[in-house]
Order: structure tokens, then sequence, then C-alpha cells
């Protein structure tokens, strides 16, 4: 069974190294993060369904809102095309935003998408919704009762170059049941990320979840999600 939850995709900047430095693809885990940001950044990409089979969403209502105002503080929205896809143009006053998408569409459980970091450059970020049937049955696969009232996390650790990391651990505080795939399939066994980079978080107290990782022998930039009960949350983590 091919079960992946995720599908954001950031592209950054190309990080250096040097022979005597972190291993490679992990030589920015020191740089700070951009300062300034475009007038206007887009996040645009692709809404899909059925785990299994993934195929394109229509209609699905995409909103970008920023950080600490919940339904408050609208960025901007659109409705994904036949084809799935979508893009949201977010003003930013020339400082990078710190914001997420919510995605709505009835059968699919809503989803929420939070970036790495900030938004201070144009990002692509493809969903895909499950519905609770299939979040059941991933729970099933690896062992784990997701509680109504507890938050889903799915992450993807990634490195400098957006490429995914193998062997990485991902922990959250508060700690909810951590799970990664064996190959491409869910396992309730394997201790770390395969070389799709997967982490799943069950049973998170639902409200603010700082998410973090190890990966390439180094500690990763963290950052903070908010978890919802009877929702799912994707994230990355990447240095």
């Amino acid at each position: 069974m091919r079960y992946v939850l995720l599908g954001l995709s950031i592209v950054i900047a190309a990080c250096g190294e040097d022979s005597s430095g972190p291993a490679e693809g992990f030589g920015c885990v020191d740089d700070p993060l951009p300062t300034t940001a475009p007038s206007l950044v887009t996040v645009n990409g692709q809404i899909f369904a059925n785990a299994l089979s993934p195929g394109p969403v229509s209609n699905a209502i995409v909103i970008a809102f920023r950080v600490g105002a919940p339904g408050t503080d609208t960025l901007a929205f659109d409705t994904s095309l036949t084809s799935g896809h979508y893009a949201v143009s977010i003003a930013t006053g020339g400082t990078p935003v710190n914001g997420y998408l919510k995605v709505t569409h009835s059968g699919q459980l809503d989803t929420y998408a939070y970036p790495s970091r900030p938004l201070a450059a144009n990002l692509t970020t493809n969903v895909l919704m499950p519905t609770q049937n299939e979040l059941d049955f991933l729970g099933v696969a690896v062992g784990v009762t997701q509680s109504a009232g507890n938050g889903f996390i799915g992450v993807v650790v990634k490195d400098c170059f957006g490429a995914t990391v193998a062997g990485a651990t991902v922990s959250t505080s508060p700690a909810g049941t951590v799970r990664y795939n064996s190959g491409t399939t869910p396992s309730a066994t394997a201790m770390s990320t395969s070389t799709d980079g997967v982490a799943y978080v069950f049973n998170v107290p639902a409200g603010d979840v700082t998410v973090r990782a190890n990966g390439g022998g180094e500690t990763l930039r963290q950052h903070v999600v908010t978890a919802r009960a009877g929702t799912v949350t994707l994230t990355e983590i990447q240095p």
C-alpha cells in the first residue's frame, strides 16, 4: 500500500558546505532566516484526494491565514480548478509572512498546511486531503488509534536543497505518537524516516505544537503549527 498524506514542496535557495562542515545538504543549518520579502508572494499548487491513487480535487476552498489570528486575518483565498490547481497571492508589506493554508472540501477532512518558515518567496504547496476512513486505515496500518479529540500532523523532513531526508527522527512538544514509512509503506516498527522523509504524528493534543527533527547529523530548525481535533495538519521541517 502506498499511503502518503503529504505533498508539500518548498523551493529554497541552495546552501553551501565545506569538507569539514555538515553533511551534504545541511550546510545552511545555522543560516539566519530572511528578514525581507517581495511585496507580493504567491502560494500555488494542486489539491488532491484518494491516498491510494491521488487525483485532483476541484472546488476545494483554499484560504491563507496569518498565524496567530485563526479565522480573523484572511490573507487571500481561491477555489481549486478541475485540475486541482489553485493560487493565492499574499501582500507582505516587505517582511516575511508567518502564514498557513486551510483547505476544505466536502467528503475530505479539513486540511491545514504550514510551511517550515515564514513566507519570504513564492511557494509551491501541493496538498493531499484524506478522508476519515483513510486516516483510520493509516492508524490501523501503524498500530495506532487516532482519538477524535486529538490532532494529527503529517511531516516531511527536507534538507537545505529541498530533498527529502532518510534516517531523520521527528518529535513534537507536546508529544504525540510518531510513526514512519518503511519504503513507501506505513510501518509500526520503523524508527526513522524512509527516503520519502515522511513522518506521521498521531494523537497530538489540540493546540499549538512545536515540531522538530534531527537529520543528517544535525538538529533542524523547529517551528510551531496548530493541531486541531478532527482535522489534518501538514508541514515540513528544514534546516
